[in-house]
């Protein structure tokens, strides 16, 4: 435990694009993105599952602040990989005109849970601006969880310009419950299970082989947010 508190924030930051593609593209992608950068060593051909429970202010100001389309949005949450996990990630997103910087703490399970359940001084036990952050944001503006997401995650990396690229499918959320170790919540599918999220995140640069394999491919601009998508009742119903 002594080793998560003192550990240092992880912050990646790097320009995004995202695409939907149909599963001709996904197919084609997977073998091309295979031979060009170095798949995840996670989850074999099929990816490894993602699941969020995303927090928003007391007045929605996180998902106003995309609905609005304003240049600086940020999102908060808890990201795990199995529901057996004994770590989490607390993370903090934040983007300003295509440029997203994430900042990731390594937080235990029982963290988690008493921070889904509303308690942010956890957060206070770690060695990092992050959490501290998140404290304050938490406790001063009401944060509290509203929306489970999970999805099936392809991704290939590069360690040259902090490459990126990452194939999601079977987008599924809830916002009826935010248990985020629940073996099997009652999810609704954002999307058709044909469509793919492709997401291609780099500093500076993308390389030319990277660039051609995109250009085979009839990419749509992805109108599909993980976390927009969890708020469609927020959306129906309010705004």
């Amino acid at each position: 435990m002594e080793a998560l508190q003192n550990q240092e924030t992880i912050t990646v930051s790097r320009r995004e694009f995202k695409y939907m593609v149909d599963l001709k593209d996904r197919l084609y992608l997977l073998d091309a993105l295979n031979k060009i950068l170095v798949p995840d060593a996670y989850g074999g051909y099929n990816g490894y599952r993602v699941r969020s429970v995303y927090f928003d202010a007391i007045d929605n100001q996180d998902y106003i602040g995309k609905m609005k389309k304003k240049e600086f949005v940020k999102r908060m949450r808890i990201r795990i990989y199995d529901t057996k996990d004994e770590t989490a990630k607390f993370e903090l997103k934040r983007k300003l005109n295509g440029h997203q910087v994430k900042d990731s703490v390594i937080i235990t399970k029982d963290d988690a849970i008493r921070i889904q359940e509303g308690d942010f001084s956890p957060l206070l036990k770690y060695n990092s601006p992050t959490a501290k952050l998140g404290y304050e944001l938490g406790h001063s503006m009401g944060y509290r969880p509203i929306s489970l997401v999970e999805y099936s995650r392809r991704a290939f990396t590069h360690p040259n310009f902090n490459t990126r690229i990452t194939l999601d499918n079977r987008l599924r959320y809830t916002h009826m419950n935010t248990d985020l170790y629940q073996e099997e919540p009652n999810y609704q599918y954002a999307m058709p299970l044909r469509k793919t999220i492709l997401e291609v995140k780099f500093e500076k640069f993308l390389f030319s082989q990277i660039q051609f394999a995109l250009s085979q491919c009839n990419l749509e601009k992805c109108k599909v947010s993980k976390f927009g998508s969890s708020r469609s009742l927020l959306e129906e119903f309010y705004y």
